[in-house]
């Protein structure tokens, strides 16, 4: 068995979209409306998940189906509620300038996340466009300064992070080593963990605005070809996003935009 990781962002009221997290259509695109999310639970349930603790992930058991939200927006609460009455536990990684901010979630937020059983991880401290980019001096800050303040508001050591925007490259997994953090999730589609020095890197399958019940259900299983699809469709964006920079995240926006005001 492997571990199937589904990637989240913000659970909000169809339509209000800026209620929770990073304002914009970019952003957006990512959102779940609230009961399409609790439908993707309930249907994940109803299939027989097996869903991983993400305590025993942190600690290098790599199996069952793990449920992830990025940014840390306020609807961080909500979502962890509504698994914590299914039953299901899972892992919030955080931008940490935003706490206490307009749309993010507080400092009380956070621990009683933790309280709850659910995993507190870096987001890194402000989400840059393109972390790969940073020089070695900001990079190292944006993971050091995320881990040191969730550890103060925590009270335990944090040791647990997702790359923003999936922008993913060895200087920025050495940057996380080096600030402590021992699993690094990334966005690319695959169930494959991989080792290097003393960090696993484990990747996820992103969930988007418009993905149904039954598309959670067969990235968490692997039947079908759901996984593939998206895997396919990374690779196609990859070399994209890596070459094109600000090119490709104008038109994208721009996409974004003109399908959500559609």
């Amino acid at each position: 068995m492997s571990l199937a990781t589904l990637m989240y962002h913000d659970v909000v009221a169809a339509g209000r979209w800026d209620d929770s997290g990073f304002p914009g259509s970019a952003a957006a695109h990512y959102k779940l409306d609230t009961a399409n999310f609790l439908a993707h639970l309930d249907a994940l349930r109803a299939a027989g998940t097996v869903f991983a603790e993400p305590d025993a992930v942190a600690g290098g058991a790599f199996d069952g189906c793990l449920l992830t939200y990025d940014d840390g927006g306020a609807s961080a609460s909500a979502a962890g509620e509504a698994m914590l009455q299914r039953g299901v536990r899972g892992c919030f990684f955080i931008t940490t300038s935003r706490i206490g901010t307009t749309g993010f979630v507080s400092a009380q937020d956070l621990r009683a996340l933790r309280q709850d059983g659910h995993l507190i991880g870096s987001h890194s401290h402000t989400h840059p466009a393109n972390i790969s980019q940073l020089d070695s001096k900001a990079l190292h800050d944006e993971w050091r300064r995320s881990v040191d303040t969730l550890e103060q508001i925590l009270g335990e050591r944090v040791h647990t992070a997702s790359v923003p925007g999936g922008f993913m490259s060895m200087d920025v997994l050495r940057a996380a080593e080096v600030a402590g953090i021992c699993t690094l999730f990334t966005s690319e589609p695959t169930t494959r963990d991989q080792h290097s020095g003393t960090c696993a890197v484990l990747g996820r399958y992103a969930l988007l605005r418009e993905s149904s019940p039954a598309m959670a259900v067969a990235l968490a299983s692997g039947e079908g070809g759901a996984r593939l699809k998206q895997w396919a469709a990374w690779n196609v964006k990859k070399p994209l996003k890596r070459w094109a920079g600000p090119v490709y995240r104008f038109a994208r926006a721009r996409l974004l935009h003109e399908r959500i005001q559609a």
